[in-house]
């Protein structure tokens, strides 16, 4: 909620991204973000998602990449955590899963709507849109050498 106290900060992303993860996470709600009005076609819902699947890109980059290299596999339950509360911080929650190839199959979610983007409507929930990957290399080849498949999902801070 803005007030007397409430901070504007104008720039670019790179800007916004030092001011979010450089410090330690602040106080649930107590940022606000503003995000640009969807692309005509583009759902709200997917919108929200693609944006913040940025953010959390962008922050495991910023806090966590060896010389722009990330490897999503080298993050710890406490790095998420971490995360986390950075995005509790602007109104949002960050579940991030993690699958062994067995646990996967009896975990399917369906429909995945970040790939079948034509099944999301106006009434489809920000919980339910997610984005899978596996470890590659920074070649593109991939090397889940521990089996393992990421689930990243967001949803409204309640």
């Amino acid at each position: 909620m803005e007030n007397n106290d409430t901070e504007y900060i104008e720039g670019s992303g790179a800007d916004f991204l030092k001011f979010l993860f450089a410090s330690s996470p602040r106080e649930q709600n107590s940022v606000k973000i503003e995000l640009d009005m969807p692309i005509d076609g583009i759902k709200l819902g997917l919108h929200i998602f693609q944006e913040l699947l940025m953010i959390f890109t962008m922050g495991l980059k910023y806090l966590y990449a060896d010389k722009e290299v990330l490897n999503i596999s080298t993050i710890s339950q406490e790095d998420v955590e971490k995360l986390n509360k950075h995005f509790q911080s602007f109104g949002y929650t960050l579940l991030v899963e993690k699958f062994t190839v067995s646990d996967y199959l009896s975990n399917m979610k369906l429909p995945n709507y970040f790939k079948d983007k034509h099944l999301i409507n106006d009434k489809t929930p920000l919980r339910d849109i997610y984005y899978e990957t596996v470890v590659s290399d920074p070649g593109g080849q991939t090397i889940n050498v521990d089996n393992s498949i990421y689930r990243i999902t967001f949803d409204f801070l309640k």
